[in-house]
């Protein structure tokens, strides 16, 4: 797996940075961690993004980026030797802002990630025929595609005062092309079952238990191995207060509204992987984040938290806290480093928590 990280990595970064004369580039380097449940297996990931963006006359300004996931073993396919892993994720991202006036800017996105097959195992509780229960692993499959287009505008204050505002808004639309099975099951005894014997008996255990949430919802899902797309738009504000020129206090906040019903989706956590920010382990209603960032000089660091919550039935609640220190060198080389940590419950009433560590550096010419 390491090998093939940073195999990843060296032919990523040379091919786009020789792709474009770039009046910035940044890469960033991220390695998560979390916990896996029944309803969402769960691994390390590793993801390198590389962005890039110059200048078009005084008005227009055009980005470009990739960025490469990788994932590594679940846990449980550890346990039951499943050994097979995926490929990775790659996600490509295009814009171009627009200056209309001095203080108002207007901005289109395009991000693509071509469809890719992950595996990840997750364990499962059974109830055979003669009422015996007993635990098992099962190998889950997910090919996952995505296309996302975005607009936004931002209004900016003329920058004369000791408080100054600035306003944003947007909208998104994706697209998700997604199919999961479950390839492979092995039980504690070190049998193998059908996925019809897998269906039975998680049924007949989730009977066993009424007063269970949800049980088995997602690996049933899974199991009708049907194509679903998936489908919504994406809501986003914001506002930044601008304090002496030093300090931004800001409030930011998404919505999101579906097309589809997206507990249709067995694992999204496992479809979303490398697809967007942050480790969701269902679809978001909405997520609200206040943020501080402070400027000393050279130096800045920015805090923030967040909360929301997961769309009815396929999940509870999520909460989440970071922090970014960055160190500008010179005027054309700067540094920083991220943590994070998150907290999540799905629907079943589990708690997940996750944490994250990323470092970049950026070039402006």
């Amino acid at each position: 797996m390491l090998h093939r990280m940073r195999l990843a990595v060296a032919l990523l970064v040379p091919a786009i940075a020789a792709s474009v004369r770039a009046d910035s580039v940044t890469n960033q380097v991220i390695v998560s961690a979390t916990q896996a449940t029944e309803a969402n297996p769960r691994s390390t990931v590793f993801t390198d993004m590389l962005n890039s963006s110059f200048d078009i006359g005084d008005a227009w300004t055009v980005s470009a980026g990739a960025s490469i996931t990788l994932e590594g073993e679940t846990p449980a396919a550890s346990r039951a030797q499943f050994g097979q892993s995926g490929s990775a994720v790659t996600l490509f991202s295009a814009g171009v802002d627009w200056s209309a006036t001095n203080q108002v800017n207007i901005g289109a996105s395009l991000d693509v990630s071509p469809r890719s097959t992950q595996f990840a195992g997750t364990p499962v509780s059974l109830r055979q025929a003669n009422g015996n229960e007993l635990s098992g692993d099962a190998q889950v499959r997910s090919q996952t595609s995505q296309i996302t287009g975005g607009i936004d505008i931002s209004w900016d204050s003329p920058g004369k005062s000791d408080l100054e505002w600035s306003f944003n808004g947007g909208i998104a639309f994706s697209h998700y092309g997604i199919e999961q099975s479950v390839s492979h099951v092995r039980t504690e005894t070190g049998s193998t079952l059908t996925a019809q014997q897998l269906r039975q008996q998680t049924v007949a255990y989730c009977n066993a238990h009424p007063k269970i949430r949800n049980c088995g919802q997602n690996l049933l899902a899974a199991l009708d191995a049907v194509p679903t797309p998936l489908d919504y738009e994406r809501f986003s504000a914001g506002a930044t207060a601008t304090l002496y020129g030093d300090t931004d206090v800001s409030l930011l906040g998404d919505w999101y509204l579906y097309d589809e019903d997206p507990a249709k989706i067995g694992y999204f956590g496992l479809a979303a992987l490398g697809r967007g920010p942050g480790l969701p382990i269902a679809p978001l209603q909405y997520q609200i984040r206040p943020e501080v960032q402070h400027r000393m000089g050279d130096f800045s660091a920015r805090l923030s938290v967040e909360a929301g919550e997961y769309v009815a039935g396929t999940g509870e609640s999520t909460a989440g806290i970071g922090g970014r220190f960055q160190y500008r060198f010179t005027k054309s080389f700067r540094a920083w480093l991220t943590l994070s940590g998150q907290r999540d419950v799905d629907s079943g009433g589990h708690v997940t928590r996750s944490g994250s560590v990323a470092g970049g550096a950026g070039y402006r010419w």
